[in-house]
């Protein structure tokens, strides 16, 4: 046990963290003071401290820096902070480049005019942290949890590396420090970085992580039973692809069409008046029909079925039968849907 007057030479820093949040431990510094203050080097609220200053007590994997004041300082290029927990802590205006975070506990820390660059924080805990005015160019953030991180005018470039899914959705992860879903969680990172990604010109990523966000949404429906939105997501996920391909809504309605095109002769067939009279083009007895007149039949509806998709409706070509005329108003319904979601979806194309 401590003196009294070996305490005196000690920080007795006792970060207030619970007040951010009751899950943070509060852990009372015990380093010595620095210089003439009260307080240690990590903890004394002096701004511009170089990593000259801090290497002495520099430290170890699984130490706590919490409420530490880095105000301005100078460290570029260091290791320390490696599965450090650094809850609460002041990098505002702070020169971290090429800095390790990997592992570090950075909960409701504030990184403001901070530089960046090259700092690795894969594996980090930034939930609730504030990134405003921040060089993040060429950074890491791999596995990084970021829930409740608030981005501000943030810089990043193609480098800045947030890796290919968020940990929520790679990783079996508990609830999160907000108590939300895994899964709510993701979608929200992907929200901000659909943000921070528009700010820096980066459309192709944006667009990605715009996906990302509709799929986790979709998935998050799916568990927690609202089938509803469950579905809406399924058919703009297979129809667009959440708005974002053109190109998928042209397949679906080739096979759209080419499907209609079957189904026609077996509802009833199609009807085509020519100068001969008319003409009904059906599968009455396909089992017994010669191959010529079943590949006419199905080219035959095949036509029928582009006009009808494309609501041109020529007068000459009429399909026959309940089934088959109620076939033909499905599809012209959905031939006018389709085409009012690829003039959509081309629009979004070019805002990107």
């Amino acid at each position: 046990m401590m003196s009294s007057d070996s305490l005196c030479d000690r920080c007795g820093y006792n970060p207030d963290v619970t007040l951010i949040h009751e899950n943070i431990p509060q852990i009372t510094c015990y380093r010595p003071v620095w210089k003439d203050h009260n307080r240690c080097v990590w903890h004394v609220r002096e701004a511009g401290k170089s990593a000259t200053d801090l290497k002495e007590l520099k430290p170890n994997p699984g130490e706590h820096l919490d409420g530490a004041y880095l105000k301005g300082a100078k460290l570029r290029n260091i290791d320390w902070f490696r599965d450090v927990s650094l809850a609460n802590v002041d990098f505002t205006r702070a020169d971290v480049r090429a800095t390790d975070f990997s592992g570090a506990q950075l909960r409701f820390s504030k990184f403001k005019y901070t530089n960046a660059i090259y700092a690795d924080f894969s594996g980090s805990d930034l939930e609730g942290t504030i990134m405003s005015e921040t060089d993040l160019r060429s950074a890491t953030l791999v596995e990084t949890r970021l829930n409740g991180a608030i981005f501000s005018d943030v810089y990043v470039n193609r480098e800045t590396d947030f890796g290919e899914y968020s940990v929520y959705e790679t990783e079996v992860t508990p609830e999160t420090l907000y108590e939300t879903h895994p899964l709510q969680a993701a979608a929200w990172v992907y929200r901000e970085l659909q943000e921070i990604y528009r700010d820096n010109s980066l459309p192709t990523l944006n667009r990605h992580s715009y996906r990302q966000e509709k799929d986790a949404r979709r998935r998050l429906a799916w568990q927690k039973g609202e089938y509803g939105n469950a579905i809406k997501y399924e058919l703009s996920r297979w129809v667009m692809l959440y708005g974002t391909s053109p190109y998928r809504i042209l397949t679906v309605s080739i096979m759209l069409i080419l499907s209609c095109g079957v189904l026609y002769p077996l509802a009833g067939g199609v009807r085509i008046t020519g100068d001969g009279g008319p003409t009904t083009y059906t599968f009455e007895r396909i089992q017994t029909a010669p191959l010529s007149w079943t590949t006419e039949v199905l080219l035959q509806s095949i036509y029928f079925s582009v006009v009808t998709f494309s609501t041109l409706g020529y007068g000459d070509i009429k399909p026959v039968g309940y089934w088959a005329q109620l076939l033909s108003g499905i599809e012209a319904i959905l031939g006018t849907l389709f085409a009012a979601l690829l003039v959509f979806v081309l629009a979004r194309s070019a805002t990107w």
